[in-house]
């Protein structure tokens, strides 16, 4: 978060901070959303969706926001119980959309007609990826009704390169893009989220059992982000149980804050943020690495270049 100033703002906020931050972001929608457009938002059921959800509704009204949730195969039956308890809540009809049988088709069909990737429904990653990109597919379809699409990335997931740049990485607003994970969760607790919600690990759900932050131990591994499916060796296996052991999102935001403020040195990122120097040093060279694959521009075209 940024104070008036511009400065950085603490990772924990006093309550009057937090509120100025909800007033900010609620502006910033009802500026960019002209009366009479409408938004639309996907709800999964996970602490992001849940406050851009709450934000959005407060800026727009329930008139104006569309929610939409996909189910998935392998959806975590809690997942769908907190997005329409959302809904419910908000008093905004939820648009259930039933693709299970969908993902794992393309990849089936991708497999067959391109066989030199070697995608592979057997493959977490390659299935949790056409999982996310049937979610761009809807909000493609809304948008050409007219839809503002919300997005729910936060900034720890954009700087660990943790998102599908052709998936949830497109959006038109990105109301917690300025903030870190641990900042939403203060947002979720000043916004009276479901404490269920914000309790529960923080995941994708594309699989049962999926932790983002064990995850992203292998993306430390991997020491950039990890894009096809991949083997991870025994030992490498045991050194992402490690490295999940010793995360949390406010080790990993305190380590992100170091780098975004120009450190490079391991040991004091390490010091800031009671991460391990080894730790330290794969998030130094994982945000690195998501830096190039952030910096890759959409929309390119030739007159811009000449």
């Amino acid at each position: 978060m940024m104070d008036g100033s511009g400065a950085a703002m603490s990772l924990h906020c006093p309550p009057d901070r937090l509120a100025c931050e909800i007033e900010r972001i609620t502006g910033f929608l009802s500026s960019r959303i002209q009366p009479g457009q409408k938004a639309v938002l996907g709800v999964s059921g996970g602490i992001d969706s849940d406050v851009t959800a709450r934000l959005a509704a407060r800026a727009l009204g329930a008139e104006r926001l569309k929610l939409f949730t996909v189910v998935q195969a392998d959806m975590e039956l809690r997942h769908l119980h907190n997005a329409r308890s959302l809904a419910a809540e908000l008093r905004i009809p939820l648009v259930e959309i039933p693709l299970a049988p969908w993902a794992p088709a393309m990849i089936d069909m991708l497999a067959e007609a391109d066989p030199s990737e070697g995608f592979n429904n057997a493959a977490f990653l390659d299935i949790g990826r056409a999982k996310n990109s049937l979610r761009t597919v809807v909000y493609s379809t809304y948008h050409d009704r007219g839809y503002i699409t919300l997005g729910t990335s936060n900034r720890t997931e954009t700087e660990c390169g943790f998102f599908v740049r052709l998936g949830d990485g497109i959006w038109h607003l990105g109301p917690l893009a300025h903030l870190y994970k641990t900042q939403v969760y203060q947002l979720a607790g000043a916004l009276n989220c479901d404490p269920e919600v914000i309790r529960q690990p923080a995941s994708a759900g594309y699989w049962n059992g999926e932790s983002d932050l064990e995850d992203l131990s292998y993306w430390l591994v991997n020491e950039k982000p990890v894009g096809a499916q991949q083997y991870f060796s025994p030992a490498e296996v045991e050194l992402a149980q490690s490295i999940w052991s010793e995360l949390s999102f406010e080790r990993l935001d305190r380590g992100l804050q170091a780098i975004a403020a120009g450190s490079r040195d391991a040991a004091a990122i390490a010091a800031g943020s009671a991460l391990s120097v080894a730790t330290a040093g794969r998030l130094l060279r994982l945000t690195e690495a998501a830096r190039a694959i952030r910096g890759v521009p959409l929309g390119v075209r030739l007159e811009a270049i000449d």
